[in-house]
């Protein structure tokens, strides 16, 4: 079994089993093809060619993508670290999904949502979504139990004193999402 046989399309990224399928190539031969070292098996369903260089972070959140589909984005503590808004280390990557959602993964945090807003705050990649850093700050308040208030209430003012973000920013856009009088407490005591 030599290189070549897989698709320069696939041998340059992170592909889903489906997404080898549609080029012709089976299960079967995906199997042997990790079997022989040239393909590694990431996750269920997520392969990558064993040259290929990867960043640890972005390889997560590009597994996660693969595993939960679009709509997704990368939020709450996994934002965090991407922003360095923590201390914390996620042992799991956390992933805003639709409410129906439903993926079997222990690796994965799945953060159902009635009403995700895709259209607001989310910086979309190629690779992956994730939540901008005002969206993320903005998600820890409304999602504290999740994450813990310290932990919500930590990186807000972090940000804020860093001046990574201003005050009023966050009511915008937290007007934008309709959670602004969930936010308007917090960011009021934060700078009175």
């Amino acid at each position: 079994m030599n290189r070549k046989r897989l698709p320069v399309q696939l041998s340059e990224k992170l592909f889903s089993l489906e997404e080898a399928l549609s080029y012709g190539l089976s299960k079967s031969y995906l199997t042997r093809m990790v079997q022989a070292g040239l393909l590694e098996r990431l996750s269920r369903g997520v392969y990558q060619a064993t040259n290929r260089n990867r960043g640890e972070r972005e390889e997560l959140y590009h597994i996660a993508t693969l595993r939960c589909g679009i709509p997704s984005a990368i939020c709450l503590l996994s934002a965090l670290e991407y922003y360095h808004v923590t201390d914390q280390v996620p042992k799991k990557t956390w992933v805003l999904v639709p409410e129906s959602k439903r993926v079997t993964a222990r690796d994965l945090k799945l953060v159902r949502s009635r009403d995700p807003r895709w259209e607001i705050g989310i910086r979309k990649t190629k690779r992956y979504w994730i939540t901008t850093l005002d969206r993320t700050l903005i998600d820890c308040i409304i999602y504290k139990r999740l994450i813990g208030s310290q932990v919500a209430l930590w990186a807000l003012k972090q940000t804020i004193a860093q001046n990574r973000t201003k005050p009023g920013a966050l009511l915008d856009l937290a007007k934008k999402m309709r959670v602004d009088h969930r936010i308007r407490p917090y960011i009021e005591v934060l700078t009175s």
